[in-house]
């Protein structure tokens, strides 16, 4: 029974994010009705009874993953009589809300039940990614430069991988199987299974053993999902345990066999010259501008960068020169980068890597690049053989990345000493190219209408037809967009040697007298299928209702004839023609038997010209 329980507790960790969410949106909810003065009684409560339903469910799987025994019962205990007081509070909101007069009190509970879930969450963090996970980088003043004539085996080499790739699941506030592994005591002490350390034999050692089992062994660890340990790594640690499993004393390398030797050396990165740590109003100013920071490693004062903010500024190049002696690895992809700001990077005197997928930047820009750049990835760019001019002679560059770029391989001048990777060799045998696709959803018009596709992966040729044929591989290939004025059936495909072809996609285009711009909606729609402006937009809804192109109606409890007309799940619609003539009024409906969606029971137009209704025209269905 015991082990069903802490299956189910295992659940935690997902649940738990549903009240969080829950919470915090019903709490902005609460705020907005202040503000502004509007009543959100029924999304308030609704937020409130699901955040309570699930806070309550998750403190149940949280006690069943508790059974197991791993963790800390210190931060446990908080943690768990935290949550418990947090899902109490959230009930009393619920049935504050339910009174008439909860206006006084329910805000200042809502702001201390906030803060009471955001310190539960913080023990829960602690727990499972222990206790300084938000902790700002340390930086050290002086480097410790590895001697390559002697080594501390346990402190310079095994202990830095069980840090890096173990000690997450086991240490003093999570210790799974019983076993912690951040110190000399508890490794040799071992787990719940027993000892794992045997000296001088690897074979017999579950700390050399057990990552050396194939990973679909329910043994195998670290568990599949985990960074597992390189077979660099896996090799030392049996080095170590074969050479006696020291703690404390050095190694001589000399003592070692060369593939011993090699095998530490590789292990050790280059020694970079040294550099004074960064000001941390340097660093706090780079993440309130929407920089995430992590240091490249506990041995050096080098810093790794990824902007994740919306836009991308000079401020923002201005705040990462600031640290330019320790930038070593810069991440902006997905931005608005452009030419304008990428001349910038090149003040950023150490940086080594660069990454600017998807960004704006064009072929002069790589004029710019920082000297001692080594990586330079600029996938998704509109950059072709001339930007590559510019890296002609630069000696420090050593890779480019450029899948989905406009560079030709056939062209590209042998002065460039970069590895140019343009996708993997072979990648596309055998796939189909996804088939052509309009970037205009609408489909009827009155005067003219732009034709645009959208550029599908791979930058394969489009093909296409007007005249409702197939298109094949002599057929116009498209090159921009066009306009067309008529009605037609336009057929595309997509063809790329290597590839396979695309289907054929296939859309209807039809010219009309002109699309409805001035209408009142005299009834509401359901609030799941409320989109009046899709009424008259040109644009044909397809069988997926939930898309948003459709407006759905039903007939609320409360209606009463006469009373509250706009609920009575009819549509009406007065539309203004301002003395234009047109011939037919299209209307399009869906039936859905099994979503319960029906079509209706009839349409009628009433003449209202004459502040008088008219009925010109009726059917039933």
């Amino acid at each position: 029974m015991l082990e069903i329980l802490n299956y189910l507790g295992k659940f935690h960790p997902v649940i738990i994010h549903l009240p969080i969410g829950a919470l915090y949106l019903t709490f902005c909810l609460a705020l907005l009705e202040k503000i502004f003065k509007s009543k959100y009684v029924i999304p308030i409560r609704f937020g409130l009874l699901f955040s309570f339903v699930f806070a309550l469910f998750s403190c149940f799987l949280g006690y069943f993953l508790s059974i197991g025994g791993d963790y800390s019962e210190a931060i446990l205990d908080k943690h768990m009589w935290l949550g418990i007081s947090t899902a109490l509070f959230i009930g009393i909101l619920l049935w504050l809300h339910k009174k008439s007069n909860y206006e006084k009190y329910f805000i200042p509970l809502f702001v201390f039940t906030i803060v009471l879930l955001s310190i539960t969450g913080h023990f829960g963090g602690s727990i499972t990614h222990g206790n300084d996970y938000l902790k700002i980088p340390e930086f050290n003043k002086d480097y410790k430069v590895v001697k390559l004539d002697s080594v501390a085996l346990y402190s310079q080499v095994i202990q830095p991988i069980l840090d890096n790739k173990c000690v997450k699941c086991h240490n003093q506030n999570k210790s799974k199987g019983g076993l912690i592994l951040d110190s000399q005591n508890a490794i040799i002490k071992g787990g719940e299974s027993g000892v794992i350390l045997n000296a001088f034999n690897s074979a017999t050692s579950h700390l050399y053993n057990y990552p050396n089992l194939p990973i679909e062994d329910e043994m195998h660890m670290p568990p599949k999902g985990n960074t597992q340990l390189t077979n660099l790594e896996i090799q030392l640690i049996k080095l170590w345990i074969e050479s006696g499993s020291d703690f404390e004393n050095v190694t001589i390398m000399n003592n070692l066999s060369i593939e011993n030797q090699n095998s530490l050396t590789s292990f050790f990165p280059p020694i970079q010259k040294n550099v004074s740590p960064p000001s941390l109003n340097h660093l706090k100013k780079l993440i309130e501008l929407g920089f995430r920071l992590e240091r490249n490693s506990n041995e050096n004062n080098f810093l790794e960068a990824k902007f994740v903010g919306s836009k991308l500024e000079s401020k923002h190049l201005s705040a990462l020169i600031k640290i330019k002696a320790q930038l070593i690895k810069l991440d902006l992809s997905n931005s608005n980068l452009d030419d304008k700001l990428f001349f910038r990077l090149s003040k950023l005197e150490n940086l080594k890597y660069l990454k600017v997928d998807n960004t704006s930047i064009i072929d002069i820009s790589l004029k710019h690049l920082p000297k001692l750049l080594e990586t330079l990835i600029i996938n998704g760019n509109n950059i072709s053989n001339k930007g590559l001019i510019f890296l002609e002679g630069n000696k420090s560059l050593k890779n480019i990345y450029a899948w989905n770029t406009k560079i030709n391989e056939n062209l590209i001048n042998k002065e460039n000493t970069a590895t140019i990777y343009l996708g993997v060799k072979d990648f596309s045998k055998g796939v189909p190219l996804s088939e052509p696709i309009t970037v205009s959803e609408q489909t009827m018009f009155s005067d003219s209408l732009k034709i645009e596709f959208y550029n599908p992966l791979g930058n394969p040729t489009i093909r296409y037809t007007l005249n409702g044929e197939d298109p094949d591989s002599l057929s116009v290939i498209y090159t921009k967009p066009f306009l067309i004025s008529s009605s037609l059936n336009l057929k595309a495909i997509a063809f790329k040697k290597g590839w396979l072809d695309s289907k054929i996609s296939s859309v209807d285009f039809v010219k009309v007298e002109g699309i409805l711009e001035n209408y009142i909606l005299k009834t509401s729609p359901d609030n799941r299928y409320k989109n009046p402006k899709k009424l008259f937009d040109g644009v044909v809804g397809d069988i997926n209702f939930r898309e948003g192109d459709w407006n759905g109606f039903i007939r609320s409890q409360d209606y009463v004839i006469g009373v509250n007309e706009r609920n009575s799940g009819d549509l009406i619609v007065e539309i203004d023609l301002k003395d234009k003539l047109y011939s037919a009024i299209g209307i399009h409906a869906l039936e859905s038997i099994g979503a319960y969606i029906m079509f209706p029971e009839s349409v009628e137009l009433y003449d209202i010209s004459q502040k008088k209704e008219k009925l010109i025209y009726s059917k039933n269905f």
